[in-house]
């Protein structure tokens, strides 16, 4: 009996040794094949692949191939050879081309099917953003996915990805327009000395010295001042007119901005105010925002607050660019008085005054009929006839029905003959003491609403000289000045 338990055991014990042996074996052959993937690069693993030898190929050409197999971490979608056949032979045969097309298709760090929450944007190695999901990257389908390699993580994709232009980079490479044309004049060139190249420092001022030719860079007041479209990181919508169009804009919008300055000749007044006009067209069609065709709302606001009706009826052409949509319009829609503003002038935000006579002080009140808080302008004890407050607002060639908000709170008590004091103030325009000039109107007291003044016409866009005036006795509390606001609100016709 014993003799047989230890055979029994002697068994087992072999059997078990054998069957770990075999495991061992098989998990050490394992960890072979993942060694020997991990030991490999991106490119050697794109070589290894015969369906990837186009894009192997690419790599090559472009010098994309030292890049990949960098130490760095990188992850690539590789179109497969079928995929690649109907690339358009202009784009490979020219390098120039080729190099951002591939650069398409990698990005720094690594990245797996699973990580996309349902999906990530990614910066490519080009400059341009893509759209990654579990299942695509950009259009095209992911074929094989996550190979692990030492210096990142290959896909192959069925679709070769045109880098995108942005919306930008779309309006300079389309057919000349009255819309391009202008925006380009728009351009300009600006020297960054931060970014130049320092060859020495000049002995006396210490200033450095900078090699000719850099820190030179394109600048665009466009980009600059309304909505940089060329910006990869945001979403636009940007719309480009037809020509009919914007002719059609301009016929509604230049009388508005017509200058008239007599120092200037007769053609440089056109020129001057066709660009204004031009300007004030082109300022309106960036609107911020993800849309598409089928998402796009009735009305978009604009970078200056101008609501623009966008009719689909009008799309003449939708174009996916890579930071948004653009759209070319055979018409865009808006209420003119939202277009041509009022012009608003607040009384503390004067340009000059008449002297350094009497006593200023800004007041802030509230309104009882609003509660809403307000600021005004206080001027008083100057000693001075006909005081002045100097204003340059920018104003449209229109006529103008024009108003003032200027509220007396204070001072109210009634004195002998049981009155308190009161002042008038008036309006000038050009000039303190000769017409164009409304006439004087006393300031009554507690009086929160607009005053109605009288209508003006001005005869040229641009900015207006305009004067609120004392009156005109040196009485110190009968020459007071105070002002909330002016409003003109332009006639549209």
């Amino acid at each position: 009996m014993i003799a047989i338990k230890n055979q029994y055991f002697i068994f087992l014990s072999l059997f078990i040794g054998l069957f770990l042996s075999g495991c061992t074996d098989k998990w050490e052959d394992h960890n072979k094949i993942q060694d020997s993937i991990l030991a490999e690069n991106l490119l050697a693993q794109i070589k290894t692949n015969p369906d990837l030898s186009k894009f192997a190929d690419y790599l090559n050409k472009t010098g994309y191939d030292k890049v990949v197999a960098s130490s760095k971490t990188f992850t690539i979608w590789a179109p497969t050879n079928l995929a690649l056949q109907n690339l358009d032979p202009a784009i490979v045969n020219d390098t120039a081309k080729l190099k951002p097309f591939v650069a398409n298709h990698i990005s720094n760090q690594s990245y797996l099917t699973s990580m996309p929450n349902p999906l990530l944007t990614i910066r490519t190695l080009n400059g341009k953003n893509i759209l990654f999901t579990k299942t695509k990257f950009e259009e095209a389908n992911i074929v094989t996915a996550n190979r692990y390699v030492g210096n990142g993580v290959l896909h192959t994709i069925d679709l070769g990805i045109l880098p995108k232009l942005n919306a930008w980079e779309y309006l300079n490479n389309t057919a000349t327009s009255l819309q391009k044309t202008f925006l380009l004049s728009q351009s300009y060139i600006f020297r960054d000395s931060t970014r130049a190249v320092v060859i020495g420092i000049d002995p006396k001022t210490g200033i450095p010295i900078l090699k000719e030719g850099t820190g030179y860079f394109p600048k665009n007041y466009f980009l600059q001042r309304v909505a940089d479209v060329s910006n990869e990181d945001a979403k636009y919508i940007y719309v480009i007119l037809t020509d009919a169009a914007f002719t059609a804009e301009k016929a509604k919008l230049s009388k508005y901005f017509t200058v008239n300055d007599p120092i200037k000749t007769p053609a440089r007044n056109t020129f001057i105010s066709d660009s204004i006009t031009n300007w004030n067209i082109v300022k309106d069609l960036a609107f911020k925002g993800d849309y598409t065709l089928a998402t796009l709302p009735d009305t978009l606001t604009s970078n200056d607050s101008i609501r623009i009706h966008l009719d689909k009826t009008a799309i003449v052409q939708s174009i996916k660019v890579s930071n948004g949509v653009v759209f070319i319009m055979n018409r865009i829609d808006y209420k003119m008085s939202r277009k041509i503003k009022p012009v608003i002038i607040e009384g503390e935000y004067y340009v000059s005054n008449y002297g350094n006579n009497g006593t200023r002080t800004t007041i802030t009140r509230r309104n009882p009929n609003t509660n809403v808080d307000f600021r005004e302008i206080y001027y008083y004890n100057t000693g001075v006839s006909s005081y002045w407050i100097k204003y340059q607002p920018t104003v449209y060639t229109a006529s103008y029905k024009v108003y003032w908000v200027a509220v007396r709170d204070f001072n109210t008590t009634a004195v002998a003959p049981a009155v308190p004091v009161m002042f008038s103030q008036r309006l000038a325009f050009g000039t303190t003491a000769l017409l164009p000039a409304f006439p004087y109107k006393q300031v009554d007291i507690l009086n929160y609403n607009e005053v109605y003044l009288g209508d003006y016409t001005v005869t040229s866009y641009g900015k207006m000289d305009t004067f609120l005036v004392g009156a005109a006795n040196t009485t110190n509390g009968q020459n007071s000045l105070v002002l909330d606001y002016i409003k003109m609100v332009p006639v549209i016709n």
